[in-house]
């Protein structure tokens, strides 16, 4: 008996699975997954716009690995040479829609009781899936050279920009879902948790402010707009103007963004600041109407509001959150040169080289360094205000004010019916002596007393004058 147990033991111990060795079949599936889910919608999206592309302009299909693998760089920021004109300006669009994909698929593959070994797991499966697309599409790219004029990329570049997107957007997803456990279980300082809130808040704040921004230039500029929609001639032509212009609104809003923090934003020879503009050529791409025709104007100045309004909100966030001032103004500093930071290298990842029409660019070290000032020094001052209004006392009412009625007297004597004249004269105090009562003294117009506690009426509105006397008793004299 004992030796089928054991059989069954080691049977058991057979099938479970063991610790240190490679991952289930399960785990394997959803490695795979995140591996090659997003590349692998990259590449059939890439496949299609490419054959799309072709067919709508009447061109032979023996370009088409070479689209796709350029289409894979483009996404990834990745620097292209087609046909020895250098394009460095990549959309910012698919890339943030490639970030958000990557990291949806990282968040749901862990939980909170995720070991750190499947941690590991998954975070390699999220760099491999990618890596091997890129390698394969630096050997298309090469291939397809001789055929499209484009020029494969720097390989060391290549992987370096697909490695930093898929890494940040992994890292992010990783983060989110093991949040909880960081910040119960590691023990996160309360400070750092404490600023999370007011950091999305604030880089929330900037961008939508860089978009209201483009948005109002946009809408000033409507009929040149239109007129550059216009030269796509045919349908084709200006849906595909409109689709490019779709594609690089992230990247006009940074520069719109720049502007609005006082830095500059270059298009080539054409610059763009709050107090002057410099003109040059353009590419006919609608988006860039909200490009200023004429010099700078006054009006400018209020899209200062930008920045301005993201430092106030993120001060009163940092303090509502601290009583100190010492720790909201830091924590306010702290948020501000990790958006100042962030700002940067959003920044550079916006420009690029262009060609025939030269850099575009944002001032990279001026843009992230005045989104620091402009958070760091608003922000404090709004911090402090908050925390000094929040540590007045407030008035106190004195209680030794005979006139003050609490709130629940106050309540009850509206709630008290009024008094009526009969009660307030039935509780008047009749004034009487009490006297010893002799027997033949007693007045005859005064009613006998029924009992000796009776309370005696009043038949007026005046006091009465009545001596109460005993009966008569055997004694001659009155009682004593």
């Amino acid at each position: 008996m004992s030796d089928l147990l054991n059989r069954e033991t080691r049977r058991a111990a057979a099938r479970a699975p063991r610790a240190g060795t490679g991952p289930t079949p399960d785990q394997s599936r959803m490695l795979a997954a995140v591996a090659f889910k997003t590349s692998g919608l990259v590449v059939v999206i890439a496949t299609t716009l490419a054959l799309i592309t072709l067919v709508s302009v009447n061109s032979d299909l023996t370009g088409t690995l070479g689209a796709i693998a350029g289409s894979w760089f483009a996404v990834h920021l990745v620097p292209l040479s087609i046909g020895g004109t250098s394009l460095g300006v990549a959309p910012l669009l698919p890339t943030l829609i490639i970030g958000w994909s990557v990291a949806r698929t990282v968040h749901h593959a862990v939980d909170s009781d995720t070991d750190r070994r499947m941690l590991r797991w998954v975070f390699a499966a999220s760099m491999a899936g990618p890596l091997a697309v890129t390698a394969i599409a630096l050997a298309v790219a090469k291939d397809a050279s001789t055929v499209i004029g484009l020029s494969s990329p720097n390989a060391l570049v290549a992987f370096s920009w697909v490695a930093g997107v898929h890494a940040a957007a992994s890292g992010t997803g990783l983060l989110l879902a093991r949040w909880d456990s960081l910040v119960v279980r590691r023990g996160l300082p309360d400070w750092v948790r404490a600023l999370v809130a007011p950091f999305v808040r604030a880089i929330s704040l900037l961008a939508a402010g860089g978009a209201a921004v483009v948005l109002l230039a946009l809408l000033a500029s409507w009929e040149s707009a239109g007129a550059l929609v216009e030269s796509g001639r045919d349908v084709v032509g200006m849906l595909g103007l409109t689709v490019v212009s779709v594609l690089y609104l992230p990247n006009v809003v940074i520069g719109a963004l720049a502007v609005a923090t006082g830095s500059t934003a270059g298009f080539g020879e054409a610059s763009v600041s709050l107090f002057s503009t410099t003109g040059g050529p353009l590419p006919p791409l609608p988006i860039l109407a909200v490009l200023p025709e004429g010099p700078a104007q006054t009006i400018w100045v209020v899209m200062l509001v930008v920045p301005i309004g993201a430092g106030l909100l993120l001060g009163r966030d940092c303090a509502i959150r601290s009583a100190d001032i010492q720790v909201a103004v830091s924590s306010v500093w702290v948020v501000a040169a990790a958006t100042g930071v962030l700002a940067a290298l959003f920044g550079y990842a916006a420009g690029g080289n262009l060609g025939t029409f030269g850099t575009v660019e944002v001032t990279v070290w001026s843009f992230g360094l005045l989104t620091f000032a402009w958070l760091a020094v608003v922000g404090s001052a709004s911090a402090a205000l908050v925390v000094w209004r929040r540590a007045e006392p407030e008035p106190v009412q004195d209680e030794s004010d005979p006139t003050a009625v609490p709130p629940a007297a106050e309540l009850a004597i509206e709630a008290a019916p009024p008094e009526t004249e009969d009660d307030e004269q039935a509780e008047e105090v009749v004034e009487a002596e009490v006297v010893d009562e002799v027997g033949d003294d007693v007045p005859a117009e005064m009613p006998p007393a029924e009992e000796p506690d009776a309370p005696v009426e009043a038949a007026t509105d005046e006091p009465l004058d009545a001596e109460v006397v005993a009966p008569p008793g055997d004694q001659d004299g009155p009682a004593r």
